[in-house]
C-alpha cells in the first residue's frame, strides 16, 4: 500500500484526482496541500511514496518542493502535473527530481497509469510534451561540459545519495544497486538524478570525479 501527497491549488482537479486514485486498491491515504507551505510541513511529518505536485503556486515554484520532497524521502518519486509546457518548465522540474511530467491540457489525465509508470522505474510524459523533452535530453546528451552558471551543491549527498554513487563507481548495475543497498530499483535512477543534479555532472564518471574533488569518499 501507498501513500501519495498532491500539491496542486486548483481544489477542483485536486479532489478529481484524489477520488481517482483512492479507487486504486495499492492506495492507502491520499494527502492535498494547495501552497509550497502546506506541502513542506506535510512532507516534515510524513513518509509519502508519491508527490503530484503543480509548478505554478500561489507562493512561489512548486519545485521547491520537489527538491525537498526528494532530500526528505530519497526512496519516494515525484511528477510534475502542470499547466506549464515550456521547455525551462519542463527541464528545471527534472532536474530538481521529477520523474514524470503530466501536462494538465490534456484531455484526459491518466493518473493511475502514470503513477504505476513511475513505481516501475519509467517517466511517465505526456504525448503533447514528449517531443520537447527528447529534445532537450538529447542537446544535454551532446553538451561537452557540465553548465556552471549554477551553484553548485557542494558535495552535500544525503547518505544514501552516497551509498548509491559508491555502488555504480564499483561498476554495479541499477539493479545490482538496488539489491545491496536494499532498495526499490526504480528509485535508483532518482538518487542518480539528483546526484547529477547536486554534482553539476553529465555521467557516472564525471560525478565520482566531482565528488573525490569534494573529499566524498565512495
Amino acid at each position: 500500500m501507498i501513500s501519495i501527497l498532491i500539491l496542486e491549488d486548483n481544489s477542483t482537479l485536486a479532489n478529481r484526482l484524489k477520488d481517482i486514485l483512492m479507487q486504486w486498491e495499492f492506495v492507502a491515504h491520499v494527502g492535498l496541500c494547495s501552497s509550497i507551505a502546506d506541502a513542506n510541513r506535510l512532507i516534515d511529518q510524513n513518509n509519502w511514496d508519491v508527490f503530484l505536485c503543480d509548478l505554478g503556486l500561489p507562493d512561489g515554484d512548486g519545485k521547491e518542493s520537489i527538491r525537498k520532497y526528494t532530500d526528505a524521502n530519497p526512496d519516494g518519486i515525484s511528477i510534475v502535473i502542470s499547466s506549464k509546457s515550456d521547455d525551462t518548465s519542463i527541464m528545471s522540474a527534472i532536474q530538481s527530481g521529477a520523474v514524470g511530467y503530466i501536462y494538465k491540457d490534456d484531455h484526459s489525465i491518466q493518473i493511475v497509469d502514470a503513477v504505476k509508470l513511475a513505481l516501475n522505474g519509467q517517466s511517465p510524459i505526456s504525448p503533447s510534451i514528449a517531443y520537447s523533452v527528447v529534445h532537450m535530453l538529447a542537446n544535454a546528451e551532446q553538451s561537452p561540459t557540465p553548465r556552471k552558471s549554477e551553484p553548485r551543491d557542494n558535495g552535500i549527498l544525503t547518505q544514501r545519495e552516497v551509498e548509491v554513487l559508491s555502488a555504480i563507481s564499483k561498476g554495479l548495475t541499477y539493479v545490482e544497486t538496488s539489491e545491496v543497498l536494499g532498495i526499490s530499483k526504480n528509485t535508483v535512477p532518482v538518487h542518480i538524478r539528483n546526484i547529477y543534479r547536486k554534482l553539476q555532472a553529465n555521467n557516472r564518471s564525471e560525478a565520482v570525479f566531482e565528488a573525490q574533488n569534494l573529499g566524498i569518499k565512495l
